[in-house]
């Protein structure tokens, strides 16, 4: 064996680093997160609201089970017309959900990625999941602003790192759902305005869900402009 043979024999990708530091922390796999702002179905009432935060809880749940991945955590907030998903679990989770968001949860509507993180070195929520439905109060003036679409979206990523600084300081594990969704209500400073969310979920450059699905499960094929020239390129070195 040559010497560069035995030097790629022990050489660690990336990917061997951070599998590595998932068995040190006896973790199943990577954690992703993803930001949703959706639109809620008209005439929704607080009841149905509820019965809908526990229907996701119960899916996401159900697929922790299935697909033997780790525990997802994160927040739904219910808002009078909106929502606001932010859901940190592994990627076979992730696209489960955002698969049956469409034809399972049709009081979700015009659903749209706002941020995915891939591998996030810590969660955001440690407790777990939790929904919110928020006090009904009417929508106040449009939310307007020069700042770019990704700037708002920054911005209301930085307020939902404070709002879950609070939660797992202030909120106990023991059930957690109802003690989050009591303690937060009160605390509406925390809280992203519906008016952003509103802003947000109608920005037409943001990807919808199922397109956001359809390029991820798209194969990748592409065609390199020097590949449609003939005769082809002759490169003898690489840095030629």
């Amino acid at each position: 064996m040559s010497q560069i043979d035995a030097y790629e024999s022990t050489r660690l990708s990336l990917l061997d680093v951070a599998m590595d530091k998932l068995r040190i922390g006896n973790k199943k796999g990577m954690v992703h997160r993803i930001f949703i702002a959706s639109k809620l179905a008209p005439n929704l009432e607080k009841k149905d609201k509820k019965s809908l935060g526990t229907s996701v809880d119960k899916f996401l749940k159900n697929c922790q089970t299935q697909l033997s991945q780790e525990a997802p955590s994160g927040v739904l907030l219910l808002y009078n017309q909106h929502a606001l998903h932010c859901l940190e679990a592994s990627q076979e989770i992730i696209m489960t959900f955002l698969q049956s968001l469409v034809p399972d949860f049709p009081s979700f509507i015009e659903n749209k990625v706002l941020s995915f993180s891939e591998n996030v070195a810590s969660r955001l929520f440690h407790h777990g999941w939790a929904d919110v439905s928020l006090p009904m109060r009417p929508l106040e003036q449009k939310h307007e602003t020069s700042d770019s679409i990704s700037q708002v979206i920054v911005n209301m990523i930085k307020q939902t790192v404070s709002l879950s600084e609070y939660v797992n300081h202030n909120v106990p594990k023991v059930n957690f759902r109802a003690r989050c969704e009591s303690m937060l209500s009160s605390q509406v400073q925390l809280i992203v305005a519906e008016e952003i969310v509103e802003f947000i979920a109608a920005d037409r450059s943001l990807l919808t869900v199922p397109t956001y699905v359809e390029k991820y499960t798209t194969p990748l094929d592409v065609v390199l402009d020097q590949e449609l020239i003939w005769p082809l390129e002759v490169r003898l070195f690489p840095y030629m």
